[in-house]
């Protein structure tokens, strides 16, 4: 069963932490030694961990729809300001799963390819009174972690994984670990065992825990303070989740999104879109003014009014010549204002935005237009795995390739 779980986990991904003030300044690496209880190292030595951090200062052109070197003229001017590498474990180089954008900073999580579970997690500084400089780190030698989350309220930093210790009943497990002034420490970190083989999302809001875990999974509801499960609701393929003052939803394979009501748990209506039909694969919600802005894998974005389940808009997935169309799935996809960013797997970032309104302020289920701008020219990337993008910065997780954080000017 453990072998089945493992090939499970790792079919599945191949394809905060500041402390309670967002903008406070470094704090020194004496204060706050390294750590480890033989699972986990806790790395806080800046020096060290910056090795790993190159600078940049290079303006990133938007090649146009149909890829050609001719740029489209955008009101936006993207400007490449480093590139973090991937930490390993045991010599084994990570690939960057997912980001999470809280104020200043960028909490970046980490799994190994293959048979293998080890994981990080990364706070990096991408704002404030310095340049891009990683803060701290977190090694797991027994655990993947596929999705990262900041809860300011607590300073605890939640993680979503899949661990290798047969102690537990499968591999998914939800976990938290503290930290203080941008820096994680190892003060009673706590583990929570739930169900199927790997957990796929997580995040703290409205007083709660909320993960996903995927194939014979569902939904989660936990207590912030002991990871302690309050309910569970089966979701087949339950990929991700997001929650704001009114609705739950989860993104699903197979073409679903459950929706629930914030307050009562209660499940309103189950939509049905075209989309996440490939098992095992990585596919977002974000909840953005009453609708849910899906990356729908095959079936590229998804716009959706989650009072009504009307498809408002979308963006075709992008089939690049030369690449099996697997590969060039939309896997991530965030929004900020009118601007989106498009995770397309190896196909590269995509920017698109609606016809000059903001996603977050438009009701009702008026259809909203979505344009794809065009592809960001890097040098090198690798296969994307995650965007995160909070209107002033954009950071990439690329697998492979690490961690691109870019200015959005």
């Amino acid at each position: 069963m453990r072998n089945a779980a493992k090939i499970i986990v790792t079919l599945f991904f191949l394809g905060l932490i500041n402390g309670c003030d967002k903008n406070e300044g470094p704090t020194t690496d004496s204060s706050v030694p390294d750590q480890t209880n033989g699972r986990i190292t806790i790395v806080n030595d800046e020096a060290k961990l910056n090795t790993r951090l190159k600078e940049f200062n290079d303006t990133i052109l938007v090649e146009s729809g149909n890829l050609t070197k001719t740029t489209t003229p955008t009101d936006v001017k993207l400007v490449l300001e480093a590139e973090v590498s991937p930490p390993t474990v045991n010599g084994q180089t990570l690939q960057a799963t997912s980001v999470s954008l809280d104020g200043n900073f960028a909490y970046v999580s980490y799994n190994l390819r293959g048979e293998s579970y080890a994981g990080a997690v990364d706070i990096i500084q991408v704002k404030g009174d310095k340049k891009a400089t990683i803060r701290s780190q977190a090694l797991f030698n027994d655990t993947k972690v596929s999705a990262v989350y900041f809860d300011e309220s607590t300073s605890k930093v939640y993680l979503a994984e899949a661990t290798s210790n047969t102690s537990f009943s499968a591999p998914a497990v939800a976990e938290k670990i503290s930290s203080s002034g941008s820096k994680l420490n190892l003060t009673s970190p706590i583990r929570s065992a739930l169900s199927s083989f790997v957990t796929t999302s997580i995040l703290a809001k409205n007083d709660f825990v909320y993960a996903t875990t995927g194939n014979t999974g569902g939904l989660y509801k936990l207590t912030k303070d002991s990871l302690k499960q309050l309910s569970f609701t089966s979701i087949s393929d339950a990929r991700w989740v997001d929650v704001d003052a009114n609705y739950i939803a989860v993104v699903q394979g197979g073409g679903k999104l459950s929706v629930f009501n914030t307050t009562t748990g209660v499940l309103i209506s189950t939509y049905n879109f075209t989309g996440t039909s490939i098992p095992e694969s990585k596919s977002t919600v974000q909840v953005i003014g009453g609708k849910a802005l899906i990356a729908a894998g095959d079936g590229g974005v998804v716009l959706m009014n989650l009072a009504t389940g009307k498809v408002l808009g979308s963006i075709p997935r992008k089939v690049v010549s030369g690449l099996d169309p697997s590969v060039t799935v939309t896997n991530a996809v965030a929004a900020k204002g009118e601007y989106l960013y498009l995770s397309n797997g190896e196909a590269g970032v995509y920017q698109a935005k609606t016809n000059g309104q903001d996603l977050s302020s438009l009701t009702g289920d008026t259809n909203i237009s979505l344009t794809i701008q065009g592809k960001l020219k890097f040098s090198a990337l690798q296969s994307v795995n995650h965007v995160a993008f909070d209107g002033e910065t954009l950071v990439i997780a690329s697998g492979l390739g690490g961690v691109k954080i870019v200015k959005v000017k």
